[in-house]
């Protein structure tokens, strides 16, 4: 449903032609300098969650539906689809106060779902165990964490493409931190339960 969503404003709002819709672009983008220096407006405040309906051409929807598809469907069905709306949400947010905390005074924007998608995988890391802690207690949960991180906050940070790896690091942070908050207790299952 929510992968839907983006898609349909990706199409809707003729996202694949984005230098004929700056202006919807400048209007929906985080940009850090209006956060900071200016009082935040309806529209400001809008980008924090429009943001991730928006994607910079075919290819930046693409490669984010691939990863979003990669961890969305478990997290969904461990969370539940309205806490796991808001755990994508909150994720957005947090993303975007990444950005805008490393670069406060940039007026370069920033689109897309990466953060959120970011924080379904810090939300995903910890629910392949029965607990938050029990994850963080495995070291192949953290190997892939570390990984995860590696690739898409470390790697990116120092290639020279416009990626916001700084969303990327907010949102995981966010979502990881979130999740042990949203998500409903597992039942145990056993002969004593």
């Amino acid at each position: 449903m929510l992968g839907g969503a983006i898609v349909a404003a990706f199409v809707a709002l003729g996202q694949y032609a984005p230098d004929a819709h700056g202006e919807l672009f400048d209007r929906f983008s985080v940009v850090p300098v209006r956060l900071t220096r200016e009082p935040p407006g309806v529209s400001t405040l809008a980008s924090l969650f429009g943001h991730v309906f928006f994607h910079y051409g075919v290819l930046h929807l693409i490669m984010n539906a691939l990863v979003f598809m990669q961890a969305a469907p478990f997290v969904a069905r461990r969370m539940g689809d309205l806490r796991f709306l808001m755990l994508f949400f909150a994720s957005a947010i947090g993303g975007a106060a990444g950005f805008v905390l490393i670069n406060p005074a940039s007026q370069v924007g920033m689109v897309g779902a990466s953060g959120a998608i970011c924080g379904i995988f810090g939300a995903y890391f910890l629910s392949v165990r029965p607990t938050p802690r029990a994850a963080l207690a495995d070291p192949q949960v953290r190997g892939a964490m570390l990984s995860f991180l590696g690739i898409n906050v470390v790697l990116m940070a120092f290639l020279p493409l416009p990626i916001a790896w700084e969303a990327h690091l907010g949102g995981f942070i966010t979502g990881a931190l979130c999740y042990p908050l949203l998500a409903p207790p597992r039942r145990i299952t056993g002969p004593w339960s």
